[in-house]
Formats: C-alpha cells, sequence, structure tokens
C-alpha cells in the first residue's frame, strides 16, 4: 500500500480549482463536485488546509459536513500510528500509516510525517484519540501554571480550544474524551478528585458536549463510587467511553472495575467481578476485534527487557458480563531488543500483533511488535522526530485523520 502521506503542489491545486469553475465564470465544469469531493477526500489533511485558501467557495466547500464526513470515513480505512510529545514550547504530533508497519514485517525502520504543533510553554498529558481528537488529560498538572486551561486539539490541522474551567475546589481534575458515532457528536466527561493518604474518590462527574457554540459543563448521576486508575488508558467503542477504576476507599481493599460511559444517553455503568483484581498497572484497554479488550503486563510497573509477559484479557459480553483470558510470555529475544528501554503496551495492529512503545523519546527511537501466534518479536526504529530526547511520548494506534474545524 502506497504511503498516503503526499503533498500538492500549488499547480496541482490550481488545476483542481479550475476543473470546477462555474458557467458563471464562462467555463463548463469538467467533472462533478461530488467526484472532485471524492478525490479530495483521498488527500493528507495538510493539502486540504492548502485548497481551504485557493478560495472563498473551496474554504466554504471543504469545511462543510458533507466533505469533512466523507473525509473522515475515508480517513478511517487507513489509520495511523500517533507520537505526541512536548519540546521548545509546542506540542507536536507527527505520524505515519498503520499499514506500512503491519504489510512489510521484514521493515526495520519507518519515517514519521510532521503533521501540526500546538503553542504551549508546559508539559501536558494527553487521552486516548477519539476520532481524531485529543483532549489534554489532567487539570490537576495543569494547576501548577496561572491560566492553564485543558483543550480540545486537532493533530491534522493543529486547531485547538480552550475548555471552560472546571468549577471545584478539588485539587485534581481528570479527563476522558469519547465520540457517538450515530449522533456524530464529540463529548468529554470529567470528574473532580478527593485524594487523601490512601483514601481516593471520584466526585462532581461532568459531562461538556463539543460543537453547541458555548461550552458549558453540566453535571450527571454517578451510581457507584469510584476512583479511575491514574496510570490506565481508556478506549471508546462504539459510542462507549471504557475506563478501569477502583471502588472509593482504601486502594488496599478496593474492588476493581470497568466504567462504561455511554455517549449518547451519558449513563455510567460498570463491570464489577473479583477476577479484575488481577489487574496490573498500568493496563492497556483496547478494541480487540470490536470488543473490550484489556491487555496487563505480569507485574506492575513500566515494562523492560526483563518482564516476561503480559495477559489478554476480552470481555466477550458487557451485559453479563463474561470474559476470557490468555498469558503470553515473551521469548528470550525479548530482554534483548528491549534492554533497559521503559516500555508501555499501546494495542494491537491488525489481529494477532500487540505494540510496546518507549515512555519518552530517545535518538534512536524503537517500538517493538509482539505477534501472540508466533511468538516473534521485532523492532522498528521511528525516523523523524528531529533532534529531540528525553521528552514523555504519547503514542496510539488507529488514529484517524480529520478536517473538521473546532467549534
Amino acid at each position: 500500500m502506497k504511503k498516503r502521506k503526499q503533498s500538492v503542489s500549488k499547480e496541482e491545486v490550481r488545476i483542481i480549482s479550475s476543473t470546477t469553475s462555474t458557467k458563471a465564470s464562462g467555463e463548463k465544469s469538467r467533472l462533478p463536485m461530488d467526484i472532485i469531493l471524492e478525490v479530495l477526500s483521498r488527500l493528507p489533511a495538510k493539502s486540504i488546509a492548502r485548497c481551504r485558501v485557493v478560495s472563498k467557495d473551496w474554504g466554504s466547500t471543504l469545511c462543510r459536513p458533507y466533505f469533512t464526513d466523507l473525509f473522515l470515513k475515508m480517513s478511517s480505512l487507513s489509520p495511523c500510528l500517533l507520537f505526541t510529545f512536548h519540546a521548545e514550547g509546542k506540542w507536536s504530533f507527527f505520524s505515519s500509516p498503520e499499514a506500512m508497519l503491519i504489510s512489510d514485517q521484514k521493515s526495520s525502520s519507518v519515517a514519521v510525517d510532521i503533521l501540526s504543533h500546538v503553542p504551549i510553554d508546559y508539559p501536558i498529558r494527553v487521552c486516548v484519540p477519539a476520532c481524531g481528537l485529543l483532549c489534554t488529560k489532567d487539570e490537576w498538572v495543569l494547576s501548577r501554571k496561572k491560566d492553564a486551561r485543558m483543550m480540545i486539539c486537532n493533530p491534522s490541522t493543529g486547531g485547538f480550544k480552550l475548555l471552560p474551567k472546571v468549577k471545584t475546589r478539588r485539587g485534581r481534575v481528570m479527563t476522558y474524551l469519547g465520540y457517538d458515532p450515530i449522533e456524530e457528536v464529540y463529548k468529554v466527561l470529567c470528574m473532580t478528585a478527593s485524594e487523601r493518604p490512601y483514601i481516593q474518590k471520584a466526585e462532581q462527574h461532568q459531562v461538556l458536549t463539543l460543537g453547541t457554540g458555548k461550552l458549558n459543563w453540566r453535571m450527571i448521576e454517578c451510581p457507584i463510587s469510584h476512583y479511575p486508575r491514574p496510570r490506565d488508558n481508556e478506549i471508546c467503542i462504539n459510542g462507549v467511553l471504557y475506563y478501569s477504576a477502583l471502588e472509593s476507599g482504601s486502594w488496599r481493599t478496593s474492588t476493581s472495575m470497568i466504567v462504561c460511559f455511554d455517549i449518547r444517553s451519558e449513563k455510567l455503568k460498570f463491570i464489577v467481578d473479583e477476577a479484575f483484581k488481577d489487574f496490573k498497572s498500568p493496563s492497556t484497554l483496547i478494541n480487540y476485534k470490536g470488543k473490550l479488550g484489556i491487555l496487563s503486563p505480569h507485574t506492575s510497573g513500566f515494562m523492560d527487557g526483563i518482564f516476561i509477559g503480559f495477559e489478554l484479557w476480552v470481555i466477550d459480553d458487557i451485559e453479563k458480563p463474561t470474559w476470557w483470558r490468555h498469558t503470553h510470555l515473551f521469548p528470550p529475544l525479548w530482554d534483548t531488543l528491549v534492554a533497559q528501554a521503559r516500555v508501555n503496551i499501546v494495542g494491537t495492529t491488525g489481529d494477532s500483533e500487540i505494540m510496546f512503545s518507549p515512555t519518552v523519546v530517545s535518538n534512536p527511537f524503537y517500538i517493538f511488535c509482539y505477534n501472540m501466534e508466533t511468538r516473534s518479536i521485532r523492532r522498528v526504529e521511528i525516523k523523524g522526530f528531529g533532534p529531540v530526547t528525553g521528552q514523555n511520548i504519547y503514542t496510539f494506534l488507529n488514529h484517524m485523520e480529520n478536517v473538521k474545524l473546532i467549534t
């Protein structure tokens, strides 16, 4: 598969523009507009940004919901690897088509392209992307900076929007971003946290809907008092946002659970099972063939070469619930390749490969892919970050380019 990222020259933009001249200008359209939009939907987001400034008509046409939805549909067929980190006063985003990593498993390196930069002068944490957008993760970190605000960002365009401050006296505000494909709406779920020695509790659950003009937080009910596991990630599958949590109280005796937030109804449900106490931290929630999966390291802590393996849990039925688990042990080559690098579980590429990525930028920078069927492991160098090292880096799979403007 060819690399989707490519450049559109000024000459190409001029040619595309000329083919859509209207009869009012004395020329006949050479191609129907729907065909032209179909062609444009296959271009990278950077090229769409260039086409939008060709003329007012082009800017208006390429910002309409019909085209942005079409572009997102095409992008979902070619998901990307997304890397993001903060360095030199900006939040930088890089990507590479997942197909390059999957199709050529003998490749020892993959080049990334720069998507965008967002000017920001302090480090941030980020939520797992939802349908092409990102949200900053934790206002507790931002609160150390004067006037710092959580924000929504589109890595494909570099557009961002500050979210209204959450009114609370609590020291910490945790956030999650979800997307409902039926109503085509993004929502941010947040909760404030009370943290005392060995006692943790999330309160004041609130929701904000994007794209509604003035942004406002509104309270929702939470039937079970709980506290999100801060080092575990979240995942949004078919309009339901999942995250792992502990029953509020002493962390030594708390029951483990998975929280399910329905984006459309704004209702919280809970999957509670005594077996979930075996989840180690940090665990990674994934979309495993359309079902909720959990990848848990063999022991708690960041993984490195001395770790012996991980467990894959899959929830077959959310309502009952029913689940199964399988332990995977690394081959000896894992220790040789990973060595002292600290890595996180990122997720699955295809049906059987698990990706691991370092927690900080290094030069060279490697990701590691373990095949659950063949028990083989490979190391792939990621090139293109530039002369930076030591920054905390976030790596995501299944990212979709999105050219919608954040409103």
